[in-house]
């Protein structure tokens, strides 16, 4: 059974208009282990106590002079349709049973109240709210776990993306996602939406390079019939779709200036105009944005709004490059061997040491897409058991034996790129982490231009954002 985190001990209230049996109700139950018993006369003070949201389960007769059982139901079930009630009655009918079970009375008792009979009621009711709530909690566990089944490694950092994604699951902030191409952003979004409490709700997810600047609001917002040419029919956006769970905005970077005005308000009212309407549309949506690019710099050169930036980046996902996630290129080799194989009629295959230590030391620029597409190029190319070093794609093959693995094949010029490649990269990082990312400092301390830096990061396949943390006012 799934252990629940101890809390505060449980609250009752029992609520009667005779006060002999509140006081009856409060011997008898205080008998029950953890259980704090509040007892009210006065029908009005009992319903606002029912509003309070401080009790785990009530008690309540159903006849009383100012209020009554039936309401109180009503009233928690409104409220707080998890609590309990269970009803109490001198006077039992076919009617008045019927009446309560539908409303969602959880048991009944009847007057004059026996010890035993009471006791064992409220027990009961107790036991079974704690086995629901255990039910609630186990099931959002596994459906935690299973969303996130697909975001494979074995590695410390796609550790660290995991409980990045279970604790801001847990809120409602929007989130920034950064990360190379092919590192998998939308797949950390959808997962985030997935073990939110908006997961029975709408995923719109929105590549917003693909998204033509004159069709910006119409695409965003939705239009009204007539509001241009073409408009035939009133069309809801992005946005309206989104209502009431998550708008994944990928690439976010990519949006123009104007473009990027346009959806601050939007973000910041969470309300906007359809074109064509005067009549305002507000949204409950959560925003997750998705970038490869570095924002700050971005901020700094005026090619994205620092307070869209500030709107949107209140939670934070980095997602690690592959050639930083050590350990898991074999893993996922393996997966997608498993997973493409029979799809391809490619059953069974494995790879040789050769092959395996060729594909490890390639630096992944593609991360885990170019990764998938290696795998598919090499079943569908080989129509052997155990794939070889020979069925590596050539651009890869190449690129590895030209600049030397653990034994130099590519003579003297290429063991001289390959060492002169290891000092640039070695010499890069090291002073990337003494200037903590900040490719100005990098550029005086290597005394070189910062158009330099930024050509040999590029194509040494750093990433200067995985040295530092973002900050506006750096």
């Amino acid at each position: 059974m799934l252990p629940i985190q101890k809390m505060k001990e449980t609250q009752i209230l029992v609520i009667d208009d005779d006060e002999a049996i509140c006081g009856f109700c409060q011997g008898a139950l205080s008998r029950i282990e953890n259980l704090t018993v509040t007892t009210e006369h006065r029908g009005r003070q009992a319903l606002r106590l029912c509003d309070s949201n401080k009790f785990d389960i009530v008690l309540s007769d159903l006849n009383m002079p100012h209020t009554s059982g039936v309401e109180v139901l009503k009233r928690m079930k409104e409220n707080n349709p998890a609590v309990p009630v269970i009803i109490m009655t001198g006077y039992p009918s076919i009617e008045n049973s019927v009446e309560c079970l539908r409303l969602g009375a959880a048991d009944y008792v009847l007057k004059p109240l026996m010890l035993e009979d009471l006791i064992s009621t409220v027990k009961a009711v107790l036991e079974q709210s704690r086995l629901q709530q255990e039910n609630v909690l186990l099931r959002r566990q596994l459906e935690k776990r299973s969303s996130m089944g697909d975001i494979l490694g074995i590695s410390t950092a796609v550790d660290t993306v995991r409980d990045s994604i279970s604790s801001l699951a847990e809120t409602n902030v929007d989130v920034l996602i950064w990360g190379e191409t092919g590192t998998g952003k939308e797949l950390v979004a959808r997962n985030i939406h997935s073990s939110s409490d908006r997961a029975t709700k709408p995923f719109v997810p929105v590549d917003c390079s693909a998204i033509p600047p004159d069709l910006f609001e119409s695409e965003f917002f939705g239009h009204e019939r007539g509001a241009f040419t073409g408009a035939s029919e009133r069309q809801l956006g992005l946005m309206e779709y989104a209502d009431g769970g998550t708008l994944f905005l990928d690439e976010i970077g990519e949006l123009s200036l104007p473009q990027q005005a346009k959806l601050l308000r939007a973000l910041q009212e969470r309300k906007f105009r359809r074109v064509g309407s005067r009549v305002e549309v507000k949204v409950d949506i959560r925003l997750l944005a998705a970038t490869n690019r570095d924002l700050t710099e971005e901020v700094k050169s005026k090619q994205f709004r620092e307070d869209l930036y500030f709107r949107i980046h209140v939670g934070e996902i980095r997602l690690p490059p592959l050639r930083q996630r050590g350990g898991d290129v074999e893993l996922l080799i393996g997966h997608y061997l498993e997973v493409f194989g029979p799809e391809m009629n490619r059953p069974g295959r494995e790879l040789s040491d050769e092959a395996l230590a060729m594909l490890k030391a390639y630096r992944w620029p593609g991360n885990v897409r170019e990764l998938i597409n290696v795998v598919k190029r090499m079943l569908a190319m080989s129509k052997r058991k155990l794939l070889s070093k020979d069925d590596v794609p050539s651009d890869i093959r190449q690129q590895i034996e030209g600049v030397g693995t653990s034994a130099p094949v590519g003579g003297f010029l290429g063991e001289k790129a390959r060492v002169l490649e290891q000092f640039e990269y070695d010499y890069m990082i090291s002073i990337l982490k003494t200037c903590g990312g900040d490719l100005s400092a990098v550029a005086r301390m290597a005394d070189i231009s910062r158009q330099s830096v930024y050509r040999m990061l590029e194509r040494l396949k750093i990433d200067a954002n995985d040295y530092r943390l973002p900050s506006i006012g750096e």
